[in-house]
């Protein structure tokens, strides 16, 4: 009597990459081809990772949340990202916007359509990046508890 093969149960981090993947690619407009270009793989290989079926390397990975201009805790989705020591957080397309103006009189307008934004930032040691409506909520936590303070608006960026 031959076995059958036994099903294997769902991975739930491999399922979300593959959720994560076709999203990406889909907003993007990217064919599984052009990725599959872009990557120097096989087209196959996109196919089974958007399925869930394969998991890519961590070359691969990397080089899928380059191309999608995300990091690789987002293509795994975890909710908070840890952000290394001495690093900043730039805004690359303002920076580039700002850097692209042809005269002074642009820049300054640039400059002032962004007024309440850094192009960069530093990132303190224990930094964290969370979604927007996390950092909201713990925020607010805080604030409440020291409403009295003078400084509890310092909590909120940014400033209405």
């Amino acid at each position: 009597m031959t076995e059958q093969p036994e099903e294997t149960a769902p991975r739930p981090l491999a399922t979300h990459l593959a959720a994560r993947l076709r999203e990406l690619r889909a907003r993007r407009g990217f064919t599984q081809d052009h990725v599959a270009k872009r990557l120097g793989c096989h087209e196959s290989a996109v196919s089974r990772w958007e399925s869930g079926s394969r998991f890519p390397t961590g070359e691969d990975l990397v080089a899928l949340a380059d191309l999608f201009e995300v990091s690789t805790d987002d293509l795994l989705g975890r909710g908070r990202q840890f952000a290394a020591s001495g690093s900043a957080l730039v805004d690359m397309r303002l920076l580039e916007r700002l850097a692209a103006a042809d005269n002074v009189a642009e820049f300054e307008r640039l400059i002032r359509e962004h007024e309440e934004q850094a192009v960069w930032l530093p990132v303190p040691d224990g930094a964290v990046l969370v979604p927007v409506a996390e950092a909201m909520r713990l925020t607010r936590k805080v604030a409440e508890k020291h409403k009295a303070s003078t400084f509890v608006d310092r909590l909120f960026r940014p400033r209405a």
